[in-house]
Formats: C-alpha cells, sequence, structure tokens
C-alpha cells in the first residue's frame, strides 16, 4: 500500500513538473516571437527610404550633411538623399513642441544654442563633478538625491545619471556628448528647411559649417553614431523598462545605419568639402543681430562657436564701414 501511495505521489509530481516546463517552454516561445515580432517592427520602421534619384546621392558636398542627420531621417521616413524630410506641416508642430520655433527668429535662436552648448557643456561638467568625489562625498550626495527625488523629477532624473556616472556605466565617463547636439542640431536645420524658416543653401552651408568639429572629434560614421547613441541614452536618464524599449530602439536603428543599406555607406567620412560661406552669419545679420565689443566675447571660457559667430559678424560690420 505504501510503495502505491508513493507511486502516486511521484506521478503527480512529475505531472505538475511537466505542466510546469511545458508552460515555461510556452511563456519562452511567447517572450521570443513577441521579442522578434518588435525586432522586425524596429527593423522596418528603420528601413532607409530613397527618393527617385537617390543614384547621384554621395557625390555632391551636401550629401554629407544630410548623412549627419540620418538618425532622425530613419525614424521620420524620409528620403535619405534630400535635404528636406516629407511633410512641411509636421516639422513645423515638431520644431514648436520640441524646442520652441515657431518662425525664422526662433530657428536661429536654436541653432545658435546649439553651436555654442547644447547639452555637452552641462553634462561634461556633472560628469566631471560626480567623478572626482569621494566615497564619502558621494555617500552624502546620493543621499540627497535621493531625498530630492522623492519630491522632483529632475532630481530623480539626476540620481540616475549620477549612479550611472560613478558606476561607469557603458563608459560614460568618456564619451563625447558633440555627437548628441551637432546631430540633433542636422536635424533641426533640415527640418526649418522643410517648415520654410531657412532656405536649402542656408541649411546646407550650417550644415557644412559643422562638419570640421566632428570630423575633429570623430573618426568615422560609426564613431559619431555610438556616441550620438550613448549621449541621448544618458539624456533620457531613465531606467528600468524606458530604457530596455529605448536600447531596442536606439541599437536597431544604429544596426541599420552601420549596415551597407544605410547613407553612411554611400557617402565617405573624409570627402573633400568646401569651406562655408557663414550664411547663418548673414541670416543673423538680417535678423538684426550685431556683433558685442570684442572684449565681451574674447574672454577666457566663452564658446568656440561664440567667438566664431560673433568674429563673423564684427568682420562684415566692419566691411560695410569701409565701403
Amino acid at each position: 500500500m505504501w510503495l502505491v501511495f508513493v507511486a502516486v505521489i511521484a506521478i503527480v509530481i512529475a505531472g505538475v513538473v511537466f505542466r510546469a516546463w511545458r508552460e515555461g517552454k510556452r511563456i519562452r516561445a511567447t517572450r521570443e516571437q513577441h521579442a522578434a515580432s518588435e525586432a522586425a517592427a524596429l527593423a522596418e520602421h528603420h528601413r532607409p527610404r530613397w527618393s527617385p534619384d537617390a543614384d547621384a546621392f554621395g557625390s555632391r558636398y551636401v550629401d554629407w550633411g544630410v548623412a549627419v542627420g540620418a538618425p532622425f531621417a530613419l525614424c521620420r521616413g524620409a528620403d535619405q538623399d534630400r535635404l528636406t524630410f516629407g511633410d512641411p506641416q509636421e516639422e513645423r508642430q515638431i520644431l514648436a513642441e520640441a524646442w520652441g520655433v515657431t518662425d525664422r527668429s526662433s530657428m536661429l535662436q536654436a541653432i545658435f544654442d546649439l553651436l555654442l552648448s547644447g547639452h555637452r557643456d552641462d553634462f561634461a561638467g556633472e560628469i566631471a563633478r560626480w567623478s572626482a568625489l569621494s566615497d564619502d562625498e558621494w555617500n552624502a550626495l546620493e543621499v540627497d538625491l535621493r531625498n530630492a527625488a522623492k519630491h522632483s523629477v529632475d532630481a530623480t532624473e539626476a540620481l540616475w545619471r549620477a549612479r550611472r556616472v560613478r558606476a561607469d556605466d557603458r563608459g560614460i565617463r568618456s564619451v563625447d556628448f558633440l555627437a548628441w547636439d551637432f546631430v540633433r542640431l542636422a536635424m533641426i536645420v533640415r527640418a526649418g528647411a522643410t517648415a520654410g524658416y531657412l532656405s536649402e543653401s542656408e541649411a546646407a552651408d550650417v550644415l557644412v559649417m559643422i562638419s570640421e568639429d566632428l570630423r575633429e572629434h570623430y573618426g568615422s560614421w560609426e564613431e559619431l553614431g555610438e556616441s550620438f547613441r550613448l549621449g541621448r541614452w544618458y539624456w533620457n536618464s531613465q531606467g528600468g523598462e524606458n530604457e530596455a524599449q529605448m536600447d531596442a530602439h536606439d541599437l536597431s536603428r544604429q544596426e541599420v545605419l552601420t549596415s551597407l543599406a544605410s547613407p553612411w555607406a554611400r557617402v565617405a567620412w573624409d570627402m573633400p568639402l568646401p569651406a562655408s560661406r557663414m550664411l547663418f552669419v548673414d541670416a543673423l545679420r538680417d535678423d538684426g543681430v550685431y556683433a558685442p565689443d570684442p572684449g565681451e566675447y574674447l574672454e577666457p571660457g566663452e564658446p568656440v562657436w561664440s567667438k566664431r559667430i560673433h568674429d563673423a559678424l564684427r568682420q562684415r560690420e566692419l566691411a560695410d564701414d569701409d565701403r
């Protein structure tokens, strides 16, 4: 009788184990199918699209600057070989909601702000400060941020970033954030041309204007893309499910950007480019902007683009005085 009882119990346990194994297998299969479906959807979302005239892409100097904005063009579903995006009304809405750009003057101001600093100075500054803290100083700061995070979204995000910096997560201490600022700059310039706030000639010249800095900081399209991806991750300042979804999106996009189907595969990183005509400076002058006294923008610590823009403004003003 005892043996029968043991046998029955063993059968029951085996049944339970088998059902659990089968249910686990079903759950894993469902997750794998879901992941595959999401990956396929992202691949389609990031599939490069081209105009009927795409064969010439990569042969014109303007194509280099167009390619800088490729990460956003992929997500827009825009033609990769054209400077403008597809829908002027959509671009006006995006510029207004995300950038406060509603006309030509605010467009020029947004470009100027990204040229001067964007996020890169703030991010580099906080990374330097947090990296240099002693363990005791860090522990005290973490307590303060945790307390502040109970009532503040900004503090919650700062706490997330500070922890990433202390752990040097993803090598964040070594990331160059110029890509994060200037790829976004390329996007808003292209959006501005689409919306009618800039001419295509002005937009193309701004993209040439930033090319030298980008090529000094990065050695390839791949490096540019990876720095942009990590900059976006740091800026997003969120973990958990949001971070996982963003990683999946951005890794999919980077995979496409570094593939043979990418616009980056058609444009040589080191292709010869002309000097910028500084049409942006002419646009500022037309908008009533004048150069300050050189003593104001030549002070130590002044952003390099402040010096460049104001020098160019002053040179044009002096040339007018000589006429």
